[in-house]
């Protein structure tokens, strides 16, 4: 972080010499501030952080799905505000007094900021006074006055903020860090590492006050991710609110997200995570879906040979008659004829579920876990056929494109496919 506090000494020098130029614009534009990010530093401290900051379109989004308008009443919080794209987006729904000084003192009372970096906390505050200063401001006032007049943006540990602290925010927005963390052991969280955003996105929900209007970016695991359904449910109980898809968060970030806006309110939420399908018939009613039950590192080649299949030998859409790979297994193989989705999917591909039909003549299969098996309950090749024929079309890419934005399918988002 030690080059980043350079920036900010730049962004001293800059508001202390009211240099207006093309610098200072670039200072708040919020398009280019996760490039700016990389100049000063490191992958490593980027991940670290979980550092991916918000651009203009979708900041706009954030605060515009707020259901109540930000005013000079308001308390508006961002518990993980980074260099306070978020934080610059709200103050222009704010209005502006001539002197700098009058502004900030105003603005103080209602953007609130907490991060545990401290360059970012005072890049935060700088960025907020060049916006000011290019929105008409006079500069009345030293860098460190205007600094300390945005009192409420401040160095802090998200985890260890209180109720107390919290009373009078009015508004809550956030884009938390999508690294792993380990799991809380409040009840909802599977074992091992969760995502970030759901830890920070469910403590803040469960400080604020009845009522806090909230908006946030959160990544699409945890609207889709099978480890992440006690989450939702936990959530959906506090909130009342929608989700708009959003897509890929940035070329830098590969990772999908969406936006969740609404109100807290005391047991009675309701949160629209998907699109609601009304179908008669889903896949599960007549098919057999489950995970290819072979685990190649992890699983010893004793015991009989089967025909192999894996996702690198299965040709996307074709009907395979014959497997030429042979492996030892003694776990669960599959009999033909079955259909198999890769599991290696992502929004960007011109298919979301590549299938392929397993007609291995009286033959039982060994099948990788990195293949989603579909056995017809019928035992019928005709309705492989016919479900593979359906996972090609356009209305399965755009079902699960709306479903899950994950780079992978899971066996619940494949059985739920309607059938008509």
């Amino acid at each position: 972080m030690n080059k980043f506090a350079e920036y900010n000494q730049y962004l001293k020098k800059l508001i202390e010499a009211m240099l207006i130029n093309q610098n200072m614009h670039d200072a708040v534009n919020l398009d280019i501030s996760d490039g700016l990010l990389r100049n000063y530093l490191s992958k490593e401290e980027i991940y670290s952080a979980g550092a991916f900051f918000t651009g203009q379109n979708l900041a706009t989004l954030v605060v515009d799905s707020l259901k109540q308008p930000i005013t000079s009443s308001s308390v508006v919080l961002d518990p993980t505000c980074g260099i306070g794209n978020l934080l610059i987006e709200c103050s222009r729904k704010l209005d502006i007094e001539k002197q700098l000084s009058e502004t900030l003192k105003k603005w103080g009372r209602v953007l609130w900021g907490f991060d545990i970096h401290k360059t970012f906390v005072e890049s935060c505050k700088l960025r907020l006074i060049i916006e000011a200063l290019l929105r008409g401001c006079k500069l009345d006032c030293s860098v460190v006055e205007a600094l300390d007049y945005l009192k409420n943006i401040k160095l802090k540990d998200v985890m260890n903020v209180q109720p107390d602290e919290l009373e009078s925010v009015t508004h809550l927005i956030m884009n938390p860090p999508f690294n792993l963390w380990p799991s809380p052991e409040t009840g909802i969280w599977k074992k091992g590492k969760v995502n970030a955003a759901g830890i920070v996105f469910e403590h803040f929900i469960n400080l604020v006050n009845l009522d806090c209007c909230i908006s946030a970016v959160l990544p699409d695991v945890l609207r889709s991710g099978s480890r992440y359904e006690n989450f939702r449910s936990s959530i959906a109980e506090k909130i009342s609110g929608i989700c708009e898809v959003w897509g890929r968060f940035n070329k830098q970030a590969d990772v999908d997200v969406f936006v969740l806006s609404g109100f807290k309110v005391e047991n009675k939420g309701n949160i629209k995570w998907h699109q609601k399908i009304s179908a008669a018939v889903i896949l599960a009613d007549e098919f057999n879906v489950c995970i290819g039950p072979l685990v190649h590192y992890r699983d010893p080649e004793i015991g009989c040979e089967y025909p192999y299949l894996h996702a690198k030998n299965v040709i996307n859409w074709s009907e395979i008659n014959n497997i030429d790979e042979k492996r030892r297994f003694r776990g669960r193989v599959i009999a033909p004829p079955f259909v198999v989705v890769k599991r290696t999917s992502s929004p960007s591909d011109l298919y979301r579920a590549a299938a392929a039909i397993i007609n291995v003549e009286d033959k039982a299969v060994a099948v990788e876990n990195h293949l989603i098996v579909l056995k017809p309950k019928s035992g019928k090749l005709q309705d492989c056929i016919k479900v593979m024929e359906l996972l090609a079309s356009d209305f399965v890419n755009k079902y699960l494109n709306e479903r899950i934005r994950l780079r992978h399918l899971t066996v619940n988002v494949i059985k739920s496919i309607p059938l008509f």
